[in-house]
């Protein structure tokens, strides 16, 4: 990172290495990892274009009415740049099929720079260079605040949303940087945002997702404000990320908690942590339910056959997993409708029937999740043990540790979530624009033909 002078705070400091890095600068393994990121987003997005929730966000925002200069993906509707990053932004945390942060175990730190690069980008008809690089910063900001806010907030007295939280910086950073914000305009910036900031985590209690996807929408709206504000001259203290009364202290009570904020910083990119999601389901299931397909499919079991699954994961991530939410959500709903069906597939997931949640429910008698209290390292949130005990008097166990998707895993994810919203021949279209993100002159062409 560039030489900082040894009095200036950590805000200052990451504003300025923020503002110093050029495309060229960023690693291409990075650069590589970025477009990834985006491909897989814009397929999540898509899909959760169609979610009730979603649909309520833009329906609102549309009756509203707004200079029509940026998409809202999957929508006819043409709408101003923080209504658009608001809509977007809530399409790509909408369900759980985007992808999230490995370090701080399933934070959905993407859903912020992702969908307010792509609406700033497009206001300002900037290159996919531009996107890449703006993503890119943003994720650096949010993956680290994600981090420690994970390891350092109380699960059980004080808890907050810290994926909520993050994007309002994150959102900020990225439009800050396709702003060309300078130093001093992003620690505005990223203040500003931090002022908007909530995370209520009264999710646990939502019986579907729009806990999430509004914190989310709301957040993107918020950090291009904050960018926006910032660009026309406006000031706040420059060191909310530092000490008292800034970001730490306000969250977790804890004025210092951010002391490695800047560690690696140039050397090791956030970035390059990020685990695709293989099913459309929160983060604490995909281990397990690699386990439980396996051991499925490799026994040829029938859901009759089964007369117990028992499922190990650390006792955070069951805590994290309540019964009452969603079924993209739910350990119990989501081990459920994999046992009974075989296959977890978004569409599937959101039928307005919910008709594969209602036929699994007798399912969900035969499964124990068990919470391990000895997995307590931050890596155990990708390990499970899955046993399988039949009518017929077989034990089948299997250990797992999560596998990361492959590429050809990761197009045919991009297909799935795409094609039944857009068609075979669109959703190629958008995929080979995609993929040549990096060379593109201008992101408007991907994101005209992201309208509906």
């Amino acid at each position: 990172m560039a030489t900082a002078a040894a009095n200036t705070g950590m805000t200052e400091q990451l504003a300025q290495w923020i503002s110093e890095q050029t495309f060229d600068s960023l690693p291409a393994a990075v650069r590589a990892k970025t477009a990834d990121v985006i491909f897989e987003s814009v397929a999540g997005m898509t899909a959760c274009s169609i979610l009730p929730e979603v649909k309520a966000i833009v329906a609102m925002l549309d009756e509203q009415g707004a200079k029509q200069e940026c998409t809202i993906i999957g929508h006819p509707v043409v709408t101003s740049v923080i209504n658009a990053a608001m809509a977007n932004g809530g399409m790509a945390h909408g369900d759980e099929v985007d992808p999230v942060h490995l370090t701080s175990v399933g934070g959905h730190v993407a859903a912020g720079p992702v969908p307010t690069a792509l609406a700033v980008g497009e206001r300002l008809n900037a290159s996919g260079k531009d996107i890449i690089r703006a993503v890119t910063l943003g994720y650096e900001v949010g993956g680290r605040l994600m981090t420690i806010f994970y390891r350092e907030r109380d699960y059980i007295s004080r808890r907050f949303y810290h994926t909520a939280v993050a994007a309002n910086m994150s959102s900020a950073v990225t439009a800050g940087v396709l702003l060309g914000l300078d130093r001093q305009a992003l620690q505005v910036a990223m203040c500003l945002a931090a002022y908007q900031a909530a995370g209520p985590d009264n999710m646990t209690k939502d019986p579907v997702h729009m806990g999430k996807t509004f914190q989310v929408a709301a957040a993107n709206r918020n950090g291009v404000t904050a960018a926006l504000l910032a660009q026309k001259g406006c000031f706040a203290p420059l060191d909310i990320l530092d000490g008292q009364l800034g970001l730490f202290d306000a969250y977790i009570s804890k004025p210092e908690a951010g002391a490695g904020l800047l560690e690696k910083l140039g050397s090791y990119y956030s970035i390059t942590d990020v685990m695709h999601k293989r099913y459309p389901v929160g983060t604490p299931n995909q281990t397990y339910l690699q386990g439980l397909f396996h051991l499925l499919e490799a026994n040829h079991v029938t859901p009759q056959q089964i007369k117990e699954i028992e499922i190990h994961m650390p006792k955070r991530s069951v805590h994290r997993v309540p019964a009452t939410r969603h079924a993209s959500i739910s350990a119990l709903k989501v081990s459920a409708i994999a046992a009974n069906t075989g296959k977890l597939d978004f569409y599937q997931l959101h039928d307005p029937e919910a008709a594969a949640d209602k036929a699994s429910t007798p399912m969900q008698e035969r499964i124990r999740f068990v919470g391990r209290e000895d997995w307590t390292g931050m890596d155990q949130g990708r390990h499970a043990i899955v046993i399988i005990r039949t009518n017929d008097g077989r034990t089948l166990e299997e250990e797992v540790w999560h596998k990361p998707m492959t590429r050809a895993e990761l197009e045919r994810k991009f297909t799935d979530l795409v094609v039944p919203k857009f068609g075979r021949d669109k959703a190629a279209q958008l995929q080979s624009l995609l993929q040549g993100l990096e060379t593109a002159a201008s992101v408007r062409p991907l994101m005209e033909k992201l309208r509906a």
